[in-house]
C-alpha cells in the first residue's frame, strides 16, 4: 500500500526530506509516527517481504518531510530478516536522517544501537522517548547531560501524548553529521583506518566494522578482500573482532547511562512486582489461560447483540428485495447470493472487531508479551526455539503471513516444523464458524467451546512439531526475548487498529468469499428444479457417506465443507445458501422493514449496556424483548445434534487450511511439503473429529 503524496512528489521530481525511525523493538516507534502523521500513515509490506512497513509524508516547516518507520533491530548487524531490512534501507536507501527512538526506561540497552547509528555518518536526532515511564519505574534521565556526551540533539518525548515530538522535526531538519563516539581496541582501530579510506562513503566506518566482525555485504570484491585480510590476521592475533566491538559499544554504553542517570538505580519497579506473579512457572499459565478466556468473554458479551442486529438487517434487506418487481432469478440471485451467502459471513464482523479490539488491548499493555515469554517454554517443550512462538501467534491473525513469518528462524527444520504446525493455529477466518455453532448448540459456554477450540489448535501444532522433530532429528534450539513494562493503552488508538484490521479482512475476505458464494448458488441452481436435486446436492451426498460416522450425514452441511479450502469464511456462507436458498424470503415493506430495523438497534444497544456489568462479575437485567434465533439456526438444530456439531467444529479447526496457505507452504518448502501437510490435515482432522462424537454422543 503505497503514499499517494510519496508517489505523486515522484513523478513531478520534487525533493522531500527523508527521515528514518530506528530504535529496539517495544520503544514506540510505531507509536511516535502515529501521532507525527495522523491520517497521512500508510501501511504495506517491504518490497518481498511480509514485513509491515509504515510511511508517512507531511508538510512541516514548508519542507516535505517523508517519515518511514523501519523494522525494530538490537543491532545493525542483523540476526533476522527485519533487522537485515533496517540495516539494508540505512545502507543502500541512506535517509537524510536519523531518528532514533530510545526507551527511557531502558537506555542502558538501547544505547548500543545509538552508537552504531552515529557510525553511519548521517544526521541523527535522539527521541528519549516514554520519559514518563521512566520516571514511574524511578529513572531520573537528565537528557542535557546524554546530549553534551553524544554531541548530538537529544529531546525528552511522551509519543502516546504527543509530547515533545514537533520539536524533533525540526531538529532533525537542521542536524549535522555526527562525530563516532566508540573507541576499540588498537589492533582494530589500526584494522580500520585503511578500510574506511578505501570505502570512501559516509558510512565507511561503520562498514568497515561490519567487514571485521564479519558480516556479509554487498560490496566490491576488493574491499571484501582486503577486509578478509586484515580479520584473518587479527584473530591470528588471538583478537575476535566481532567479541571487541561489540564489547567496546556495550562498555561506552553503560558509561553513557551511568552519566546521564541521575541518583541511584531505582528499586524493583511496579512491573517488576507484578512480573514475579505472571511469569511465575506455576502461576503465569494460570493468568495466560485467564486472559485469554476474560478475551473471549469480552468479544462475545459485547459482539453476540450486533451479531444479532446484523441478522435482522440480513432478513429485511431480502425481505425488501423480494417486494421489488425484479426478475424471478435476479431477485433469488440477490437474496440468496449477495444477502444470505456474503451476508451471512460479514454478520460476524462485530465479533472479529471486538477481538482485535481485546488484543490490541493485550498486545499495547505488555500481556502478550508476557504471554510469549510464557509460552517460549511451550516452544521448549516442542523442541523449537522461543522465536518460533511469533509466527505461530501470527497464525491466529491469518495463516498465509504465519508461514512467511518462518523466515526469521534459522535452521530450516525449525522453519518446516512451525510451518507445519501454523495451520492449526485458529486464524480468524474460522472464528465466524465456530461462533454460529457455539452459540446455537452450546450458548451457555460458548465462550469456553471457542477458547477450548483454540487451546485444541495450539496443542496440535506443539504436537505435530514435536513428532515431525522426531522424524527429522532435530537439535533443539533456543532463543532470547525482551519484556517491556506495562502500559495502559490508549482507547483511540486500540478502535482504530481494531477498526483497520477488521476493514482489511472485509477488504481481503469478499473477493473470494463471493466468487465462492456465487459459484455454490449457480450449482445449486443446476439443473432447475428442486435444490436437492442439483450439481452440489449430488457431490454433497456422495460426500456425506465419509462423514456420516461421525453424525454429518446431511448433505447441506457436508457440502458447506467444500468451498472452505477456498477460505474458512465461505462455510457459513454455504451453510447460509443450503439451507435458506431453498425458500424464498418473506415480502416487506419498507416502513416495516424499518420500524424492525429500529427496534433490533435499540435492542443491541440495550444489550450491550447489559453486558458490559457482567464483564466484571456483575450482572444487570435490563427489560425488553430478545431478538428471535434465525432461520439458519432453527436448520441447523434440526440436523445436527451436539456431539455431531462438536465434530464439525473440530474437523472445522483442523482440516486443510485455504488455498492462499497451500501456496504459501509451496512457495516456501516446495510442493512436496504441501502435500504432506493437505494429507495429514486432512487424516487427522477426520480422525480426531470421529473420536469427538463418539465421545460425546
Amino acid at each position: 500500500m503505497g503514499c499517494p503524496r510519496c508517489d505523486a512528489a515522484v513523478q513531478t521530481g520534487s525533493k522531500t526530506y527523508t527521515i528514518a525511525l530506528v530504535g529496539n523493538p517495544n520503544t514506540g516507534k510505531s507509536t511516535l509516527i502515529n501521532a507525527l502523521a495522523g491520517s497521512e500513515l500508510s501501511v504495506g509490506n517491504w518490497a518481498g517481504t511480509t514485513v509491515e512497513r509504515l510511511k508517512a509524508q507531511l508538510t512541516h516547516a514548508g519542507q516535505t518531510l517523508t517519515l518511514v518507520d523501519l523494522p525494530g533491530t538490537y543491532s545493525l548487524f542483523p540476526t533476522t530478516p527485519e533487522e537485515r531490512i533496517t540495516r539494508d534501507a540505512l545502507l543502500q536507501d541512506p535517509p537524510d536522517a536519523i531518528i532514533a527512538v530510545l526507551d527511557a526506561g531502558n537506555l542502558e540497552r538501547n544505547l548500543p544501537l545509538l552508537l552504531e547509528l552515529l557510525e553511519l555518518g548521517r544526521p541523527v536526532v535522539v527521541a528519549l522517548n516514554m520519559i514518563d515511564e521512566a520516571k514511574a519505574k524511578g529513572y531520573e534521565i537528565d537528557p542535557r547531560a546524554l546530549e553534551a556526551e553524544l554531541g548530538v540533539p537529544v529531546r525528552p518525548t511522551v509519543a502516546s501524548r504527543n509530547q515533545g515530538l514537533v520539536a524533533l522535526l525540526d531538529l532533525a531538519l537542521t542536524a549535522k553529521a555526527p562525530r563516532s563516539l566508540t573507541r576499540y581496541p588498537p589492533a582494530i582501530e589500526a584494522a580500520l583506518e585503511p578500510l574506511t579510506r578505501t570505502v570512501q562513503r559516509p558510512e565507511g566506518r561503520w562498514i568497515a566494522l561490519a567487514l571485521l566482525a564479519g558480516e556479509d555485504l554487498p560490496l566490491d570484491p576488493e574491499h571484501t578482500h582486503q577486509a578478509e585480510k586484515r580479520r584473518a590476521a587479527l584473530v591470528a592475533e588471538g583478537v575476535d573482532p566481532f567479541l571487541e566491538i561489540t564489547g567496546a559499544r556495550f562498555a561506552l554504553a553503560r558509561a553513557l547511562f551511568e552519566k546521564a542517570l541521575k541518583g541511584r538505580r531505582p528499586a524493583k519497579s511496579v512491573t517488576d512486582r507484578i512480573d514475579r506473579l505472571v511469569l511465575h512457572p506455576w502461576l503465569g499459565p494460570l493468568f495466560f489461560l485467564l486472559g485469554m478466556l476474560l478475551v473471549f468473554r469480552f468479544t462475545f458479551s459485547l459482539s453476540a447483540p450486533w451479531v444479532s442486529f446484523i441478522g435482522t438487517a440480513q432478513a429485511v434487506l431480502a425481505g425488501w428485495i423480494e417486494a421489488l418487481p425484479l426478475p424471478a432469478l435476479l431477485a433469488n440471485f440477490l437474496a440468496e447470493a449477495l444477502v444470505g451467502g456474503v451476508g451471512t459471513v460479514l454478520a460476524f464482523t462485530p465479533v472479529l472487531f471486538f477481538l482485535y479490539l481485546a488484543m490490541g488491548f493485550l498486545e499495547a499493555s505488555g500481556f502478550m508479551a508476557r504471554a510469549a515469554f510464557i509460552a517460549d517454554r511451550l516452544m521448549h517443550a516442542a523442541g523449537l526455539p522461543g522465536r518460533a512462538f511469533i509466527p505461530m501467534v501470527l497464525g491466529f491473525g491469518c495463516n498465509v503471513p504465519a508461514v512467511y513469518a518462518t523466515r526469521t528462524l534459522e535452521a530450516w527444520t525449525d522453519r518446516v516444523r512451525t510451518a507445519l504446525a501454523i495451520p492449526f493455529m485458529s486464524c480468524s477466518a474460522r472464528l465466524p464458524v465456530f461462533v454460529l455453532f457455539a452459540a446455537i448448540f452450546f450458548p451457555q459456554n460458548a465462550a469456553l467451546v471457542v477458547f477450548g477450540l483454540y487451546l485444541l489448535g495450539l496443542v496440535v501444532g506443539l504436537a505435530t512439531a514435536w513428532l515431525l522433530g522426531r522424524l527429522l532429528k532435530a537439535d533443539p534450539s533456543t532463543g532470547v526475548m525482551e519484556l517491556p513494562p506495562y502500559r495502559w493503552p490508549r482507547t483511540g488508538v486500540l478502535w482504530r487498529q481494531a477498526k483497520s484490521r477488521t476493514m482489511r479482512f472485509v477488504r481481503g475476505a469478499t473477493g473470494p468469499i463471493l466468487l465462492a458464494v456465487m459459484l455454490i448458488w449457480a450449482l445449486l441452481h443446476f439443473p432447475p428444479g428442486a435444490v436437492d436435486q442439483s450439481l452440489y446436492a449430488a457431490v454433497s451426498q456422495r460426500l456425506g457417506v465419509l462423514f456420516s460416522p461421525m453424525g454429518l450425514g446431511d448433505w447441506r452441511v457436508v457440502g458447506a465443507l467444500i468451498p472452505g479450502f477456498v477460505a474458512k469464511e465461505v462455510v457459513v456462507g454455504a451453510l447460509g445458501l443450503g439451507f435458506l436458498g431453498a425458500q424464498a424470503p418473506d415480502a416487506v415493506g419498507w416502513l416495516t422493514g424499518l420500524t424492525t430495523l429500529a427496534d433490533a438497534l435499540l435492542e443491541a444497544i440495550r444489550q450491550t449496556l447489559a453486558a458490559l456489568p457482567a464483564l466484571v462479575g456483575l450482572s444487570l437485567q435490563l427489560p425488553g424483548p430478545t431478538v428471535a434465533p434465525s432461520p439458519l439456526s432453527a436448520s441447523l438444530q434440526s440436523v445436527l445434534s451436539p456431539a455431531a456439531a462438536a465434530a464439525f467444529l473440530v474437523y472445522v479447526l483442523l482440516y486443510t487450511p485455504c488455498v492462499a496457505t497451500l501456496s504459501a507452504l509451496r512457495q516456501e518448502f516446495g510442493r512436496r511439503w504441501m502435500l504432506i501437510s493437505v494429507a495429514y490435515q486432512l487424516t487427522l482432522a477426520y480422525l480426531l473429529a470421529f473420536l469427538t462424537y463418539r465421545i460425546l454422543a
